[in-house]
């Protein structure tokens, strides 16, 4: 945060506004309400239920009668998914909130108490302490269309992990009863290695039938599914003198069918995601602007929407490059350097994934990008390494996205350098 962001933050509070530091839990959550002074003039408990935040709002609204206070700014850390509850209820009637930076609230607290005792009151004072010397962030609750695509957009990385995770798994398990089988099928997933996998998964089952036999077996397990032949006659060659494990091949034949199944949900679950998720992003006005950029396809565009949210909200460029933690950040003290790279990677990072692809892929096919990505590394002076330059990159394609969303206008190459 600059100087100058806090002189406007601290310059914004009107005089006698009041803080209201909350530590989120579970069951309840404890307020400590501060003057600007950091005099304590309240304290209390309250559920996360609708009867808990009416009491919240009344004490809030009774001490700013009773102080002759302009208003009331409530202050939290977006611990779990408390903070969105609490948020959606003070939008509801119109009460001003920010959010406050866990790891901020951690050292700050660690700093003013040496022995680094910690209790849900002392965590709430140190909340409000830091909101009224304005440290806070101004993130806002998404609503309506960008909501929505936020959470299909959580949804798919999720179901796209755990199929990932599950493709492990199946492999690991593939591996001890056949290890050779990999040989064969680079890919597990396939469909004829998953028509084998289903009922003949053990190399010691493939191998006591015989070559014809185990085919005509597959074939009538998958009667709607294309076979490789040949496949399966590599498979069962090796099979013959395989070093796959011969003790409990039931149990190992029903966790690969097991898997199998798991893995043919998560698919379907992903691709009927993947199709919500480009019907919210495609109603967006954002979306044609977005998707004029040669190398950004729509789940990339979708992700970039999905975590920034609502571009209407932001001013400049520069906040798109703070959010994703691309952002130059210096790393030094006196003669010390400790660090090469300017990046903070403190932002969100599937928005900083979706910039560095789309870079790598404008620079295969962007001939602007292309001549900047080698210009950068060998310009005279300070010439940057390859990470460094698509680090800068990056930067200059938040730029590019701000102004054919903020225009709008379609992706122009002669006019982006």
């Amino acid at each position: 945060m600059t100087a100058r962001t806090l002189t406007q933050r601290l310059a914004a509070f009107e005089p006698g506004t009041l803080f209201a530091g909350t530590d989120l839990a579970l069951d309840d959550n404890v307020t400590q309400v501060i003057d600007q002074q950091a005099h304590c003039l309240d304290r209390f408990e309250f559920p996360n239920d609708r009867a808990g935040y009416d009491f919240f709002r009344n004490r809030l609204a009774q001490l700013q009668q009773r102080h002759g206070a302009p208003t009331v700014l409530v202050g939290m850390e977006p611990t779990n998914y408390f903070w969105k509850l609490l948020a959606g209820y003070l939008n509801e009637h119109a009460l001003a909130y920010r959010l406050i930076n866990p790891y901020t609230v951690r050292k700050h607290r660690e700093g003013n108490q040496i022995d680094r005792s910690k209790d849900d009151h002392r965590d709430a004072f140190t909340i409000a302490d830091i909101l009224r010397s304005g440290h806070y962030t101004e993130t806002r609750l998404l609503t309506g269309q960008y909501a929505e695509l936020r959470q299909y957009s959580i949804l798919q990385r999720r179901l796209a992990r755990d199929h990932g995770r599950q493709q492990q798994l199946l492999g690991t398990t593939v591996g001890q009863v056949f290890p050779e089988l990999r040989q064969v099928f680079k890919d597990l997933t396939g469909n004829t290695a998953r028509a084998m996998l289903r009922r003949h998964a053990p190399a010691a089952v493939v191998a006591a039938l015989s070559v014809d036999a185990f085919i005509a077996a597959v074939r009538a397990d998958n009667p709607s599914t294309r076979l490789m032949p040949s496949k399966l006659r590599q498979a069962h060659a090796l099979a013959q003198h395989s070093v796959g494990v011969r003790s409990g091949l039931q149990a190992f034949q029903a966790t690969v069918s097991s898997q199998l199944q798991t893995l043919t949900l998560l698919e379907a679950q992903l691709e009927t995601t993947q199709a919500q998720l480009g019907a919210v992003f495609m109603a967006l006005p954002a979306a044609p602007y977005l998707l004029s950029v040669p190398a950004i396809a729509l789940a990339s565009a979708a992700t970039f929407l999905a975590e920034i949210g609502d571009p209407a909200h932001y001013n400049n460029y520069r906040q798109w490059t703070k959010l994703a933690g691309i952002q130059p950040t210096p790393d030094t003290s006196g003669r010390k350097h400790y660090s090469r790279t300017p990046m903070s990677h403190q932002g969100r990072p599937a928005l900083r994934t979706m910039l560095y692809f789309t870079v790598l892929r404008l620079i295969q096919i962007d001939a602007g990008f292309a001549h900047a990505y080698h210009t950068l590394q060998h310009r005279q002076p300070n010439p940057l390494t390859k990470m460094q330059a698509i680090g800068a990159l990056m930067n200059k394609l938040s730029r590019v996205l701000w102004a054919v969303v903020q225009q709008p206008t379609f992706y122009q190459p002669q006019l982006a350098f």
